[in-house]
């Protein structure tokens, strides 16, 4: 390339870092480096907030991490930048090179992909759901036997109160009925379930099974 030529270039890297700037917004930052001049490469800086950097100053990770492996596409794509402050941006550098193949502009998008994370951590714990087979680390001993059987029978109690009076005195069928809602929330899985549902109702273990039976067979 001629002088001028190299002219058109640059000119051209800033227009498309300007526009990559404006379609992505504050926390991306793009830096066009004159790479024919390595100490004071940044010619032409884009959201320079995201790194603090200014124009003038050198290029930074160039020679040791991006040449070495960007290819011969000429661009490496979403690679760490960890800046002194403990944030870490993904970047991109777009590498130019003159009619010799030597590099001569350096086009370097770097994203700071914080907040996202962060965002990202929420909404993570947000849509989390708990496995209650394999429970959490800090998430506690489970509940006892005694204490499950305690709760399974105030869920009893609670299901025959819309039947408006004392459990002992409901008829077959309200008792088939609530031991079909039982029965289909798993009560019956629950050790002990069956003697504390017959002292309930007042009737016999055996006559529990059986209800038990006959809703499973109408399922």
């Amino acid at each position: 390339m001629t002088a001028p030529q190299h002219v058109n270039v640059f000119a051209t890297a800033k227009v498309i870092a300007e526009g990559i700037g404006a379609m992505f917004g504050e926390d991306c930052e793009v830096a066009v480096h004159d790479l024919r001049n390595p100490t004071h490469s940044l010619i032409h800086l884009v959201n320079g907030h995201v790194s603090g950097r200014q124009l003038g100053h050198p290029i930074r990770d160039l020679i040791y991490k991006v040449l070495p492996n960007i290819g011969d596409q000429n661009v490496l794509a979403n690679y760490s930048t960890p800046l002194a402050d403990g944030r870490v941006l993904k970047s991109t550098t777009c590498l130019i090179r003159d009619e010799n193949g030597d590099p001569l502009i350096a086009v370097c998008i770097n994203y700071d992909v914080g907040q996202l994370q962060t965002l990202a951590g929420r909404l993570n714990a947000f849509l989390g759901i708990a496995d209650v087979e394999s429970r959490p680390e800090g998430g506690g001993a489970p509940l006892g036997e005694a204490e499950v059987l305690n709760m399974l029978q105030v869920l009893v109690r609670n299901t025959v109160k819309e039947f408006g009076r004392n459990p002992k005195k409901l008829s077959r069928e309200e008792r088939l009925r609530a031991i079909d809602f039982l029965e289909g929330k798993g009560a019956f899985l629950v050790k002990g379930a069956v003697p504390m549902v017959a002292e309930c109702f007042g009737i016999s273990e055996p006559t529990v099974y059986r209800y038990i039976d006959q809703v499973r067979s109408t399922r």
